[in-house]
């Protein structure tokens, strides 16, 4: 999982050679150091909304979440990303102090850093690699604990916070010149929790993804 983060992250910095053709011009007067944050760089605005589904603890799940930040050069993204469980996620699971097993439910998001790029960005189909570095939070709750109290019976089991690293890739579709159509997959890393009926590796895993993108572009 290391290599492929780290080969994701090798694509975005090096997309813009991909993007457009480099020109030199020789100029022995520029001087100028060519920097990613320079007040020349052209730093456009853009929001997002995006629909994921993946595997969380044997069951499939719906992630809606949305991001939004900056555009540096038409090809850099950087900015903040939020995601969170929507769909019923339901398991068999250990309540402390009972004898049997019982259905519980799997509650959680996350959020954090994006970071990403794009190659070709001018083409009407393109590469976009989004990549989120955060944390967030699980919640295993027992939908029946309180059973003589029907409008609140449910009662939080376990909760625990973690890292989330999620690198993808997917094609976008340039539909307006400020409206962009994505679709592809992402990998959600997970490491760190502390749940006696939830591991890492339970909602680790591959989701797909369409994004819905709009901004300067």
């Amino acid at each position: 999982m290391k290599y492929l983060i780290h080969i994701l992250l090798i694509l975005v910095f090096t997309s813009g050679a991909f993007g457009q053709r480099y020109m030199d011009t020789n100029d022995p007067n520029d001087e100028e150091v060519k920097s990613l944050l320079s007040t020349k760089n052209d730093l456009n605005a853009f929001g997002a909304a995006d629909l994921k589904v993946g595997d969380f603890k044997g069951e499939r799940g719906l992630l809606v979440g949305a991001y939004g930040g900056f555009i540096i050069n038409r090809r850099y993204l950087f900015g903040v990303a939020g995601y969170g469980l929507v769909t019923k996620v339901e398991f068999e699971g250990v309540v402390p102090g009972a004898t049997e097993p019982k259905n519980l439910n799997l509650h959680g998001g996350y959020g954090g850093v994006l970071i990403g790029g794009t190659i070709a960005h001018k083409e009407l189909v393109h590469i976009s690699i989004p990549i989120v570095l955060g944390a967030g939070s699980l919640e295993v709750v027992d939908k029946d604990f309180f059973l003589n109290n029907p409008a609140d019976s449910e009662f939080t089991i376990e909760n625990s916070v973690f890292f989330v690293a999620e690198p993808g890739i997917e094609l976008e579709f340039n539909i307006t010149k400020y409206f962009r159509l994505g679709a592809g997959m992402t990998y959600r890393y997970i490491s760190g929790t502390e749940l006696e009926n939830v591991k890492d590796e339970d909602v680790s895993g591959t989701t797909a993804m369409i994004s819905f993108r709009f901004g300067r572009f």
